[in-house]
C-alpha cells in the first residue's frame, strides 16, 4: 500500500514553481508603471509600457483590441500556474469566478433572449463552447459537481422571480462556497485566508449598496455569504453608518468599512469604499512576497495579476473616455510589488 505521506505536497515541492514567479514578479505593473501609462502623451506610449513588461504589442486603440491583449496575457497566466503548480487548485480557485460569471450570463439569457455570446468569458475550468453546449442540452456530466448542482435551482429560482439579482445572490454563494471548500480541502491557511477576506468585503459591499437602495432585510438575509471572518448574523440588522463601523472595527476591512459608513451618512462615495475594500485584499496578499518559496508565491502571483489586468482596463478606458491623469490614479488600486 502506497504511503499516505507521499500524497502530501509540501513547501519544498515548490522550489521550481516558485522560483519562476519570482523572476516573473518584475515584469508586474509597478505604480510608477501605472502612473506613466496614465500621464503617457499618447496611447502608443501607454502601451509600450505594457510591452515592457511583457505584453503582446496593442496595434489599435479601439478596445476589442485591448480587451483582447487582456484576454491572452490572463491566459498566458493560468497556462503557465497550471504547468507549474503542484496541485491544480490553487488555479482552479481563481478560475471558478469565469465559470459562474458564465452560468450567470447563460440563465439569464434564457428569460431575456438575448444573446449571451458577447458577454462571455473563456476563462474558466469549463471552455464557453463546453459550457454553452451543456447548459442548452441539460446535460451536466462533464460540469464540476458543485456547478452542475446548482444550474437547475438557479434556473428554477429565476423562473419563478424573474429576478436576475437574485440570481446573481444565488450563484455569488455557490462560488464562494466552492472556492471556500476548495481552499480548505487544499489544505492552505493563506488561501482561505483570502477567500475569508473576499467574502468579508462582498458582504460589507452588499450591506452597504442594499441599504443605500432601500432594500429590506429579507434580501440582505439573501445576499450574504457565510464562511468569512465576520459573522453575517452582525450584519441582519437595520444596517447604519454605526454598526457597519462597528462590525468591521477590527478587520483588515476597518477602513473600507469606514468609507462604506460615509456612504450611508451621505457624506462619502461607493468607489471609495471599493478602493479601499481591493486595497486590503492586496495588502493581505502581499504577503507572499516575503515566503521564499510554498504555495503563497503562487496564489500570490495570480491575484496580482488578476489586479493587474482590472488597472489596465481602468487605464485605457479611463484615457478613451477623455478622463486626466489625476482622475485615473484616484481611481487606480494598489500595486503588489
Amino acid at each position: 500500500m502506497r504511503n499516505l505521506a507521499e500524497n502530501i505536497i509540501k513547501d519544498t515541492d515548490y522550489l521550481y514553481a516558485s522560483a519562476r514567479i519570482k523572476a516573473l514578479e518584475k515584469n508586474l505593473l509597478t505604480r510608477d508603471r501605472m502612473e506613466r501609462m496614465c500621464e503617457a502623451r499618447s496611447m502608443e506610449d501607454a502601451f509600450k509600457v505594457l510591452t515592457e513588461c511583457g505584453w503582446p504589442e496593442i496595434t489599435s486603440t479601439d478596445m476589442s483590441a485591448v480587451e483582447a491583449a487582456l484576454a491572452h496575457r490572463r491566459s498566458e497566466t493560468f497556462a503557465l500556474i497550471q504547468s507549474v503548480a503542484p496541485d491544480k487548485r490553487i488555479p482552479a480557485v481563481f478560475l471558478m469566478k469565469y465559470d459562474y460569471h458564465n452560468l450567470k450570463t447563460l440563465l439569464k439569457s434564457e428569460v431575456t433572449g438575448e444573446k449571451p455570446e458577447p458577454l462571455l468569458i473563456d476563462a474558466g475550468r469549463v471552455s464557453v463552447k463546453q459550457l454553452l453546449a451543456m447548459v442548452r442540452e441539460n446535460n451536466f456530466s462533464d460540469m464540476p459537481p458543485a456547478m452542475a448542482k446548482i444550474v437547475v435551482e438557479g434556473r428554477d429560482l429565476l423562473s419563478r422571480t424573474r429576478d436576475p439579482q437574485l440570481l446573481d445572490f444565488y450563484l455569488d454563494r455557490a462560488q464562494f462556497a466552492e472556492m471556500l471548500e476548495t481552499a480548505e480541502a487544499f489544505g492552505s491557511a493563506f488561501l482561505t485566508g483570502y477567500i475569508k477576506l473576499m467574502i468579508d468585503s462582498v458582504n460589507l459591499r452588499a450591506a452597504v449598496r442594499l441599504r443605500r437602495m432601500g432594500k429590506g432585510s429579507e434580501t440582505l438575509r439573501f445576499a450574504l455569504l457565510p464562511g468569512g471572518n465576520v459573522s453575517i448574523m452582525n450584519l441582519q440588522h437595520d444596517i447604519t453608518p454605526d454598526l457597519i463601523d462597528s462590525v468591521f472595527a477590527n478587520s483588515p476591512l476597518s477602513a473600507a468599512a469606514s468609507a462604506g459608513a460615509a456612504v450611508l451618512r451621505g457624506e462619502g462615495s461607493l468607489a471609495a469604499m471599493d478602493l479601499a475594500s481591493d486595497d486590503a485584499l492586496l495588502h493581505y496578499l502581499k504577503r507572499a512576497k516575503y515566503v521564499a518559496f510554498g504555495a503563497e508565491t503562487l496564489i500570490g502571483y495570480l491575484a496580482a495579476q488578476e489586479s493587474e489586468l482590472t488597472a489596465v482596463r481602468i487605464i485605457i478606458a479611463g484615457r478613451l473616455a477623455g478622463l486626466t491623469a489625476d482622475m485615473i490614479i484616484e481611481r487606480l488600486r494598489d500595486a503588489y510589488v
